[in-house]
């Protein structure tokens, strides 16, 4: 159950880092190219729902301060150099997390501090 938790709990960080960063692929040209550009072909493939919250993701991304983007981008490195078994494994926990209700939730969020708390062996 502790193994659970602790990858429940990496999959919810680096998932979220990932979506705030997912249209980027090519953050460092982000001020000199158009945001379709650095989004490439994907772009095109995405519904209109998905164009929009990427574009949403990107402005908020560009307004977090520049020790925080670092720190997003470095997830999202990490994330990508994940093999794709262990990533589709962590959207899998991370989408059995986000179908809990807030019972359960509320529960996993209890038994998280918990462990968190314990001393490391």
């Amino acid at each position: 159950m502790r193994s659970m938790l602790v990858k429940l709990s990496l999959a919810v960080v680096l998932v979220s880092g990932m979506f705030t960063l997912w249209p980027l692929k090519h953050l460092a040209q982000a001020q000199n190219f158009p945001l379709v550009q650095l989004i490439g072909q994907d772009w095109y493939e995405l519904s209109p729902q998905e164009r929009s919250r990427a574009l949403d993701n990107y402005r908020r991304f560009q307004k977090l301060p520049q020790e925080r983007q670092r720190t997003l981008e470095e997830r999202y490195n990490q994330w990508q150099q994940l093999p794709t078994e262990e990533q589709d494994r962590i959207r899998q926990n991370y989408r059995r997390y986000r179908d809990m209700n807030s019972d359960q939730k509320e529960d996993f969020s209890r038994r998280y501090r918990h462990w968190r708390s314990q001393p490391r062996e």
